[in-house]
């Protein structure tokens, strides 16, 4: 069966269209750890490139059939200098903007800002707890 992502992601629950659709997401998946393991392997100073930076991975939507934009899931690695505990799990409230991720990283990036499209804050959790930010310490 020839298509793209866009044109399974509405898979219109054909299982075929499905079957596709996981394959090319697991592709992209793949692609991501051999990416976090080669950044691991890169040393800079101390530390590696992957301690050292913050990669997301995640979709705007949940379900590219429905164009659903909730609960959606995200994977945030990389340690961000330090300033992310990783290696958990965390579950935010119903209807919880992604753009709270986006502002939380992005002060991260030394870019803190107070808001960004429809931003509510920053999302608690994020930080190692020796982490002070300097926009809210």
């Amino acid at each position: 069966m020839k298509g793209s992502h866009h044109e399974f992601s509405h898979h219109e629950n054909n299982a075929e269209k499905l079957r596709q659709y996981q394959r090319i997401n697991e592709w992209h998946i793949e692609q991501f750890v051999y990416m976090m393991d080669r950044m691991k392997q890169i040393k800079e100073g101390e530390s590696n490139l992957l301690d050292n930076s913050m990669l997301l991975f995640g979709s705007a939507l949940r379900d590219g059939n429905s164009h659903n934009p909730h609960d959606l899931p995200m994977l945030l690695a990389g340690r961000a200098g330090g300033t992310l505990s990783p290696g958990r799990h965390l579950s935010y409230e119903k209807d919880t903007p992604l753009c709270n991720l986006y502002v939380s990283m992005l002060e991260r990036m030394g870019t803190p800002v107070e808001r960004f499209a429809d931003s509510s804050g920053i999302l608690p959790g994020l930080d190692n707890p020796d982490y002070t930010p300097a926009t809210r310490g």
